[in-house]
């Protein structure tokens, strides 16, 4: 199972057709490959969406530039082998270091799964000891 530290930006957009496409096509537009992407509509004409970038500092500027940036999130990228409960050996060695979960988002596909697990800043050393086995 491989493990990295992600940066994972959160980004605030009105609710309508067409505003996931323009951030998508500005990141096009500067070369800025994802390596995760999620969002949420929430209330009052608002969604939140969360990106997960090859490179954070290009896409903060990206979205900053757009208006949309809101904040950052620490995170961990985790992937292997699609199995049944192929997630939980993380989520042991999480438990037993203590450290709580504020976010987990989850996907298989080919064979493979991979993960996010956001933690807060806090938590970081932590999770990196934890899910390096020390």
């Amino acid at each position: 199972m491989a493990t990295q530290r992600v940066t994972v930006l959160k980004a605030s957009l009105k609710n309508r057709a067409g505003a996931l496409l323009n951030v998508m096509a500005a990141l096009k537009s500067k070369n800025v490959g994802l390596t995760g992407l999620w969002g949420f509509s929430k209330s009052g004409g608002k969604a939140d969406l969360y990106v997960v970038a090859k490179n954070p500092a290009k896409a903060r500027a990206i979205l900053k530039k757009a208006r949309v940036y809101r904040s950052e999130m620490n995170a961990f990228s985790v992937k292997g082998k699609d199995r049944a409960g192929a997630l939980n050996s993380t989520l042991g060695k999480l438990a037993r270091k203590r450290v709580n979960i504020n976010a987990v988002h989850a996907i298989a596909v080919g064979g493979k799964f991979g993960s996010y697990i956001l933690v807060n800043s806090g938590s970081v050393a932590k999770t990196a000891r934890a899910l390096r086995g020390r």
